[in-house]
C-alpha cells in the first residue's frame, strides 16, 4: 500500500498532477484512487467525467477510480452526532441557529474529513495506491495529534463520563449549558480511535510520502517551505518537489525574456530551499491539461520511466529539537549553490523567517528559512556551520 500526498497553493496544478499520477500508476498494474477535497470539483474537469462522492470508475480504465469527497455529507452521516451537539452549545448561548451551524463547520472541516476518508480506504484492502489532490494545511493536521497530546488516558476519561450522562441531564436546567448524550461519547470515543489509525498510517515512511507543487513564483515557494517545514514537525515524509508551468526553453519570444530570467531565478532558489529533496521540473504546456490523452502526456513527462510509487527522499530535511534551554534547528545546507563553505556571515530574523547569509567558493549566498511557531517567542541565540548543516540555536 502507498499514499501520496500533493500539496500547494491554490493555482499551482495539484489536482491535475494528482489526477497524472494517478493515471500513470494505473498504467502500470496499480489499483489506483485519487481523492479530491476541492469544493471547485476540478478532478471532474481533469478528467472530463462526472466523478461522484463514492469511489467513481474512471472510463476505458480498469483500475483507475477517483472520488469527490463531500465534506457536508460526510459529517451528516457519519459524525452528525457530535456537529448536532456542538450546534446545541452555540444554541444555548443565544446564536441563531443558522449561525450556529455555520460556526459548528470546523475550519479546514473539508480536508480533514478528507483525512478521514483516508482511513476508510486503506483499511477496505481495495487499492494498492492513493493519491490525494489536496492535503490539508498545518491547522488541519493538528487534529491527527489529537490522541498523543490527550494521550492514552483520554479515550478512558471519556468512557468513564457515559454513566455519568443521565445524572448530568438533571442539572443541565441550573448549568445551561446541553450536557452531551451517551451516544456523544461513544462518537467521541470513534473519532479519536480513528485520529490515532490516521495518525499511524501518515506517519509510517514507507507507506505515505508528501509531494510538494509550486509555480516558479516567490509566493508559491514561499508557502511551501512554511508547509516544507510543518511536514517535518509533524513527523510526515516529504520524498519529492514539483516546479510545475516551467515556461520551456524553446520558447525565444522576447514578450516571455522577463518571465523566464525570473523563473530561473527562482527554480535555484528552489532546489536550495528543498534541498536535499529531489526537484523535479515541468513545463508549462500550451494548452489546459484535460482528459486521459493530456493526463497520461503528462504523467509520462514528468515520471518518464520512473515508477511514481517509488519512494524519492526518506529523511528530515529540517530537524527542530527542543531541550531545556531552548531550541536547535539544523538545516542542510544548498549544496546545489555551492561546493564549499567557507563562513556563516549573517544570520538575522525576517519576520517570522530567518535570513541566512553563508560565504561560499561563489560568493555569498542568501537563504530564508521557516521558523516554527514556538521559535517566534524565543530569542535567536547563535548559528554555527557542522557537517554541511546549519545549526541555529534559540534559548527562552
Amino acid at each position: 500500500m502507498r499514499i501520496i500526498f500533493y500539496t500547494g497553493k491554490g493555482g499551482s496544478g495539484k489536482s491535475v498532477i494528482s489526477c497524472a499520477t494517478a493515471l500513470k500508476l494505473s498504467e502500470l498494474g496499480y489499483e489506483t484512487l485519487v481523492i479530491s477535497s476541492d469544493p471547485a470539483h476540478t478532478i471532474s474537469d481533469a478528467f472530463e467525467m462526472q466523478v461522484q462522492y463514492i469511489p467513481t470508475k474512471i472510463e476505458d480504465r480498469d483500475k483507475l477510480w477517483a472520488i469527490q469527497v463531500d465534506p457536508l455529507r460526510e459529517v451528516r452521516e457519519k459524525y452528525g452526532v457530535i456537529q448536532e451537539y456542538i450546534v446545541s452549545l452555540f444554541k444555548s448561548k443565544g446564536l441563531d441557529e443558522v449561525l450556529a451551524y455555520e460556526i459548528a463547520a470546523l475550519p479546514n472541516m473539508t480536508e480533514f474529513v478528507s483525512l478521514l476518508k483516508v482511513v476508510e480506504f486503506v483499511e477496505s484492502n481495495n487499492y494498492d495506491v492513493i493519491v490525494l489532490d489536496t492535503v490539508p494545511s498545518g491547522e488541519a493536521l493538528k487534529n491527527i495529534y489529537l490522541p498523543s497530546l490527550l494521550g492514552s488516558t483520554a479515550a478512558k476519561l471519556i468512557k468513564m463520563m457515559a454513566p455519568l450522562a443521565n445524572i448530568a441531564k438533571v442539572v443541565e436546567p441550573i448549568v445551561g449549558v446541553p450536557t452531551p448524550s451517551k451516544e456523544v461519547i461513544s462518537e467521541d470515543i470513534k473519532l479519536l480511535e480513528i485520529l490515532g489509525r490516521l495518525k499511524n498510517i501518515i506517519v509510517n515512511r514507507e507507506v505515505t510520502s508528501l509531494r510538494l507543487i509550486a509555480n516558479p513564483d516567490a509566493f508559491s515557494i514561499q508557502n511551501l517551505r512554511r508547509t516544507h517545514l510543518l511536514a517535518n514537525l509533524y513527523d510526515i515524509n516529504v520524498d519529492l518537489g514539483i516546479m510545475n508551468k516551467v515556461i520551456p526553453e524553446k520558447v525565444r519570444d522576447s514578450y516571455f525574456k522577463g518571465w523566464k530570467d525570473a523563473q530561473e531565478k527562482y527554480l535555484a532558489e528552489a532546489e536550495a530551499a528543498f534541498h536535499p529533496l529531489p526537484v523535479k521540473r515541468l513545463r508549462l504546456f500550451q494548452s489546459e491539461v484535460k482528459g486521459l490523452k493530456l493526463l497520461s502526456e503528462l504523467g509520462d513527462e514528468l515520471f518518464r520511466d520512473e515508477d511514481p510509487a517509488r519512494v524519492y527522499f526518506v529523511g528530515k530535511a529540517i530537524k527542530v529539537t527542543e531541550s531545556d534551554l531552548g531550541l536547535e534547528v539544523v538545516v542542510p545546507l544548498p549544496l546545489p549553490f555551492a561546493s564549499k563553505y567557507k563562513e556563516l556571515c549573517e544570520v538575522e530574523r525576517a519576520g517570522e523567517d530567518l535570513s541566512v547569509v553563508i560565504s561560499t567558493d561563489i560568493g555569498e549566498v542568501r537563504n530564508f528559512i521557516p521558523l516554527p511557531t514556538i521559535a517566534h517567542i524565543m530569542k535567536l541565540d547563535h548559528a554555527k556551520l557542522l557537517n554541511d548543516e546549519l545549526h541555529i540555536y534559540f534559548i527562552h
